[in-house]
């Protein structure tokens, strides 16, 4: 098991864990466990979680702030969706006044008097970060910046709406954005491309999420047969040839003896990012995903390989 590296969060002045705590789901269906999960993070080195407003129904943020009682040398970043959903057509719906109350209400459930990072959550079009931009909601956010309610404000993307990241490669030149979170995993690699020089030559600082996909039982990159799965799917919407190498049974046998989510963390940490977001719900998963904390994480022939298989692939898929 790897002991925890730290990375700058580009110009922030902060240290981050080179893993961070997605602190997505698990919260309403066992509080004592996600707590029980959180503090081994922490005692692991584990130094940034994720939330968002919107996550487990508020559920989230209120077990997280629960465990994070006696840590405040933890770092929190949360979210503000100003869309009507996760969907990728969802409407926006974002307002100066939402967004400050989210906010207010993030800070309330976390027991914490000010927010580390608080991101747009999931923007996913140009015309609706030009939206963003101009009818206050980017206000708001310095407001709350400059009110001391918040530390460092940021977005993230929907890389399911917007997989060549067109939002991102606006946003991080424009010198409005202090960190992103971005999508990179080893099925999804345009952003190593396209965004990471633009936030280096910036200075912004990158969370990384989805660093196994989708992660779903069914086609994340949680397991042999999920991620054949996923290359399958990608082969029916046309993303990735029919036919050999992607229908070869041994297809990933050269990352052995990694499995397939350790060599998924391992690929996106030997990139030029600030810290990978995992979500883990059981100790014991977390032990796993540690051992990926070992550099030089991936070598030379298997980027390579990785690179060869899959960087054609434009879309995200689930």
């Amino acid at each position: 098991m790897g002991a925890m590296r730290y990375r700058r969060l580009g110009q922030t002045g902060l240290e981050v864990s080179e893993l961070s705590y997605g602190a997505a789901r698990g919260a309403s269906e066992d509080p004592a466990r996600t707590i029980a999960t959180i503090h081994a993070a922490i005692g692991a080195g584990i130094n940034l979680i994720d939330t968002a407003g919107l996550y487990d129904k508020g559920h989230s943020e209120r077990v997280l702030g629960q465990a994070l009682v006696g840590h405040p040398e933890v770092l929190v970043e949360t979210k503000y969706c100003p869309y009507a959903g996760y969907e990728p057509l969802s409407p926006y719906n974002g307002t100066p006044a939402a967004l400050i109350a989210s906010a207010e209400e993030s800070l309330r459930r976390l027991q914490r008097d000010h927010l580390d990072i608080f991101l747009a959550h999931g923007m996913r079009t140009l015309a609706s970060y030009e939206q963003f931009m101009q009818d206050g909601c980017y206000e708001a956010m310095v407001k709350l910046r400059q009110q001391g309610k918040v530390r460092f404000i940021g977005l993230s993307e929907l890389s399911e709406a917007d997989g060549t990241h067109q939002v991102l490669q606006r946003a991080v030149p424009s010198g409005d954005w202090q960190v992103v979170m971005l999508t990179i995993n080893f099925l999804l690699q345009t952003a190593i491309d396209s965004v990471l020089p633009l936030c280096q030559q910036h200075g912004v600082g990158t969370v990384v999420m989805m660093p196994l996909n989708q992660a779903s039982k069914v086609s994340g990159l949680v397991s042999l047969e999920a991620a054949r799965e996923c290359v399958r799917r990608h082969q029916v919407a046309g993303n990735l040839p029919v036919g050999a190498p992607y229908n070869d049974a041994e297809l990933f046998d050269f990352l052995q003896p990694y499995s397939i989510p350790e060599a998924g963390l391992r690929f996106v940490l030997a990139q030029a990012v600030s810290s990978c977001c995992v979500g883990f719900r059981t100790i014991e998963r977390l032990q796993e995903n540690l051992r990926a904390v070992a550099p030089p994480y991936l070598d030379a022939g298997r980027m390579a390989k990785l690179k060869s298989l899959f960087c054609s692939i434009q879309a995200q898929e689930r």
